[in-house]
Protein backbone atom coordinates (compact mmCIF):
# COMPACT_ATOMS: atom_id res chain seq x y z
CA UNK A 1 0.00 0.00 0.00
CA UNK A 2 1.33 3.38 -0.81
CA UNK A 3 -0.21 6.46 1.39
CA UNK A 4 1.33 10.01 0.85
CA UNK A 5 0.69 12.67 3.09
CA UNK A 6 0.81 16.71 2.24
CA UNK A 7 1.70 19.29 5.18
CA UNK A 8 2.44 22.91 4.83
CA UNK A 9 4.22 24.97 7.20
CA UNK A 10 2.35 28.02 8.35
CA UNK A 11 5.18 29.89 6.94
CA UNK A 12 4.42 28.96 3.32
CA UNK A 13 0.80 28.53 3.45
CA UNK A 14 0.39 31.66 1.25
CA UNK A 15 2.40 30.13 -1.55
CA UNK A 16 0.69 26.98 -1.54
CA UNK A 17 -1.08 27.05 -4.88
CA UNK A 18 -1.57 23.02 -5.66
CA UNK A 19 -4.49 21.08 -5.48
CA UNK A 20 -3.54 19.05 -2.62
CA UNK A 21 -5.35 15.47 -3.75
CA UNK A 22 -4.29 15.68 -7.10
CA UNK A 23 -0.69 16.32 -5.76
CA UNK A 24 -1.04 13.00 -3.75
CA UNK A 25 -2.56 10.55 -6.69
CA UNK A 26 0.67 11.91 -8.62
CA UNK A 27 3.05 11.75 -6.13
CA UNK A 28 1.60 7.67 -5.71
CA UNK A 29 1.22 7.53 -9.81
CA UNK A 30 5.59 8.26 -9.62
CA UNK A 31 5.71 5.49 -6.57
CA UNK A 32 3.83 2.60 -8.04
CA UNK A 33 5.80 3.24 -11.86
CA UNK A 34 8.78 3.17 -9.82
CA UNK A 35 7.88 -0.40 -8.55
CA UNK A 36 7.27 0.92 -4.59
CA UNK A 37 4.78 -1.37 -3.90
CA UNK A 38 4.61 -0.34 0.16
CA UNK A 39 5.48 3.32 1.44
CA UNK A 40 4.69 5.62 3.51
CA UNK A 41 5.72 9.71 2.70
CA UNK A 42 5.39 12.79 3.45
CA UNK A 43 5.65 15.52 1.36
CA UNK A 44 6.68 18.32 3.52
CA UNK A 45 6.40 21.99 1.50
CA UNK A 46 8.27 24.45 4.02
CA UNK A 47 10.38 28.22 3.19
CA UNK A 48 13.76 28.40 2.68
CA UNK A 49 14.38 29.49 6.82
CA UNK A 50 13.87 25.87 7.43
CA UNK A 51 15.38 24.26 4.19
CA UNK A 52 18.55 25.97 5.26
CA UNK A 53 18.34 24.31 9.08
CA UNK A 54 18.14 21.15 7.35
CA UNK A 55 20.31 21.59 4.39
CA UNK A 56 23.30 22.21 6.69
CA UNK A 57 22.51 19.59 10.05
CA UNK A 58 21.38 16.77 7.50
CA UNK A 59 23.36 17.49 4.58
CA UNK A 60 26.33 19.66 6.15
CA UNK A 61 25.89 22.19 2.55
CA UNK A 62 25.53 26.12 4.01
CA UNK A 63 22.25 27.81 2.84
CA UNK A 64 18.93 26.80 1.45
CA UNK A 65 18.16 24.43 -1.21
CA UNK A 66 15.42 23.24 -2.80
CA UNK A 67 14.36 20.20 -2.51
CA UNK A 68 15.49 17.51 0.39
CA UNK A 69 15.02 13.71 0.50
CA UNK A 70 14.74 11.90 3.54
CA UNK A 71 14.60 7.57 3.54
CA UNK A 72 13.66 6.92 7.18
CA UNK A 73 12.83 3.11 6.26
CA UNK A 74 14.55 0.38 8.81
CA UNK A 75 17.38 -1.21 6.91
CA UNK A 76 16.53 -4.07 5.32
CA UNK A 77 12.69 -3.46 5.16
CA UNK A 78 11.00 -3.73 1.75
CA UNK A 79 8.81 -0.78 2.83
CA UNK A 80 9.76 2.44 2.22
CA UNK A 81 9.15 5.38 4.26
CA UNK A 82 10.43 8.69 3.63
CA UNK A 83 10.05 12.76 3.63
CA UNK A 84 10.22 15.21 1.10
CA UNK A 85 10.75 18.52 2.28
CA UNK A 86 10.05 21.51 -0.46
CA UNK A 87 10.83 24.94 -0.51
CA UNK A 88 8.54 26.60 -1.90
CA UNK A 89 10.32 30.10 -2.25
CA UNK A 90 13.01 28.58 -3.90
CA UNK A 91 10.62 27.43 -6.40
CA UNK A 92 9.22 30.66 -6.67
CA UNK A 93 12.93 31.62 -7.72
CA UNK A 94 13.43 29.14 -9.64
CA UNK A 95 10.45 29.34 -11.84
CA UNK A 96 11.53 32.70 -12.81
CA UNK A 97 14.97 31.84 -13.42
CA UNK A 98 14.12 28.91 -15.64
CA UNK A 99 11.11 30.85 -17.37
CA UNK A 100 8.14 27.88 -15.95
CA UNK A 101 5.30 28.34 -14.06
CA UNK A 102 5.84 28.52 -10.15
CA UNK A 103 3.16 25.41 -10.07
CA UNK A 104 5.21 23.53 -12.48
CA UNK A 105 8.47 23.98 -10.73
CA UNK A 106 6.75 22.82 -7.64
CA UNK A 107 5.46 20.11 -8.94
CA UNK A 108 8.93 19.16 -10.59
CA UNK A 109 10.94 19.53 -6.89
CA UNK A 110 8.29 17.09 -5.55
CA UNK A 111 8.70 14.86 -8.42
CA UNK A 112 13.06 14.82 -8.08
CA UNK A 113 12.44 14.09 -4.45
CA UNK A 114 10.20 11.30 -4.85
CA UNK A 115 12.06 9.38 -7.74
CA UNK A 116 15.13 9.80 -5.01
CA UNK A 117 12.85 8.07 -2.04
CA UNK A 118 12.11 5.26 -4.94
CA UNK A 119 15.61 5.09 -5.61
CA UNK A 120 17.00 7.32 -8.22
CA UNK A 121 20.27 8.72 -7.80
CA UNK A 122 22.69 11.27 -9.82
CA UNK A 123 26.45 10.89 -9.74
CA UNK A 124 27.23 11.17 -12.60
CA UNK A 125 26.19 12.83 -15.75
CA UNK A 126 24.56 10.02 -17.22
CA UNK A 127 22.12 9.58 -14.18
CA UNK A 128 21.86 13.31 -13.92
CA UNK A 129 20.45 12.98 -17.66
CA UNK A 130 18.38 9.96 -17.24
CA UNK A 131 16.43 11.59 -14.13
CA UNK A 132 16.09 14.87 -15.63
CA UNK A 133 14.58 13.26 -18.53
CA UNK A 134 12.28 11.00 -15.86
CA UNK A 135 11.23 14.11 -13.93
CA UNK A 136 10.69 15.96 -17.31
CA UNK A 137 8.09 13.09 -18.38
CA UNK A 138 6.26 13.16 -15.00
CA UNK A 139 5.45 16.60 -14.98
CA UNK A 140 4.60 17.02 -18.74
CA UNK A 141 2.42 14.34 -17.67
CA UNK A 142 0.55 16.11 -14.80
CA UNK A 143 -0.51 19.16 -16.78
CA UNK A 144 -1.17 17.52 -19.71
CA UNK A 145 -4.85 18.54 -18.61
CA UNK A 146 -4.17 22.25 -17.71
CA UNK A 147 -2.43 24.24 -15.26
CA UNK A 148 -3.22 23.46 -11.66
CA UNK A 149 -3.71 27.04 -10.55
Amino acid sequence: MIEVDINVSEYVNELFLLDGERLKKYAMRILESSKVADCSVSIIFIGDAKMSVLNEKYKKRKGSTDVLSFDLSDEGSDSIEGEVYVSLERAEVQSADYGVSYSEEAVRLVTHGLLHLAGRVHKSDEEYEAMTRETENFVSGFFADGELM
